[in-house]
């Protein structure tokens, strides 16, 4: 049955680079702008606009993990259990099925519809990580550009070196976040500032910088009691009680890292809690998953709460036996 989705599209002006949460770290960037990283940026440029009930805020709208879209053609997860793909022939490319992570839409609605899809080899993109209806050499979606930068000491004056590492969308690349929100007005205004000031770090260097529309979009999607995960998903506690049932396929991440984004620059050093959350793409049965927001505030700092989103943005998707583990 079809389903309406509203889509916020990001088309970055130059590169980003999304810290992994650990200390001056900067070689590595994550290559995928995920929902509790959205949230959060939201949140903090709602505060940085005046607003004082942040929590009221963010419940008024949910956002998956952004998706890529090229030339205008989008690309759903995964499951993390990729042997519901089979390449067609006895081809060497089998070997690096493990890599892909994006379907286009025509493709996904037949993988949710039936729950395995046989592909030919030249549909994979020539990054390795995308299945594309018909052809797919031609699609390069991200590239990493590893920078030498000099950090020079305010007081000694010593010069160290160290390297940054910024993700560039491919060509005809932006990147799509289904959402839905009870404020469209204030959603909307939100997502217009923080695209002027930029996303991840470096953004005073011209790093994050992007421009954003809105759109709407329609997905065929199965009668299942099955469902994928678009978002990232930390299950509240009756879903806890409940517990996923043995045949779910999922990955966990773990999230942290420092309070880049407090308002108050003293606060920024701080480290977060970590919490273990469930990844985009992930096959879960049983009723559709609902989430819950938690406070990752280090204990024995005194500060405003340090919300992270795990509520979930899903589809229904057809259960098959081989994506259980």
């Amino acid at each position: 049955m079809p389903e309406n989705l509203k889509i916020a599209c990001l088309r970055f002006d130059s590169g980003f680079h999304l810290g992994l949460g650990r200390e001056e770290e900067y070689d590595r960037s994550a290559a995928v702008l995920h929902s509790d990283t959205i949230a959060g940026a939201l949140c903090s440029m709602r505060a940085e606009m005046g607003e004082t009930d942040i929590r009221g805020f963010l419940d008024c709208f949910r956002v998956s993990s952004a998706m890529p879209i090229w030339y205008g053609r989008l690309f759903l997860p995964l499951p993390p259990d990729k042997s519901c793909i089979r390449v067609r022939g006895n081809d060497p490319m089998l070997k690096r099925l493990k890599r892909l992570q994006w379907i286009e839409q025509p493709l996904w609605e037949q993988l949710a519809r039936n729950g395995n899809l046989e592909i030919e080899p030249a549909m994979i993109s020539r990054c390795g990580t995308a299945v594309a209806c018909g052809e797919g050499r031609a699609i390069f979606l991200l590239r990493n550009s590893l920078e030498q930068k000099v950090c020079v000491g305010h007081q000694d004056g010593d010069a160290n070196p160290y390297f940054f590492d910024r993700v560039f969308p491919g060509e005809g690349v932006e990147f799509g976040v289904i959402y839905q929100t009870d404020d469209e007005a204030v959603f909307r205004a939100t997502w217009n500032v923080l695209s002027d000031v930029g996303i991840g770090t470096g953004k005073t260097t011209g790093n994050g910088q992007f421009r954003v529309d809105f759109r709407e979009m329609t997905i065929q999607t199965p009668d299942s009691d099955a469902s994928q995960l678009l978002s990232m998903w930390i299950p509240s506690a009756e879903e806890l009680e409940r517990g996923l049932d043995p045949r779910s396929s999922y990955q966990l991440l773990k999230r942290g890292g420092y309070m880049a984004g407090a308002s108050d620059p003293a606060l920024r050093h701080f480290v977060k809690n970590e919490v273990w959350m469930v990844a985009p793409g992930a096959i879960l049965l049983g009723p559709n998953p609902e989430g819950s927001v938690v406070d990752l505030r280090p204990e024995g700092v005194n500060c405003h709460p340090v919300w992270r989103d795990g509520r979930a943005i899903s589809l229904p998707f057809k259960y098959a036996e081989s994506h259980g583990k």
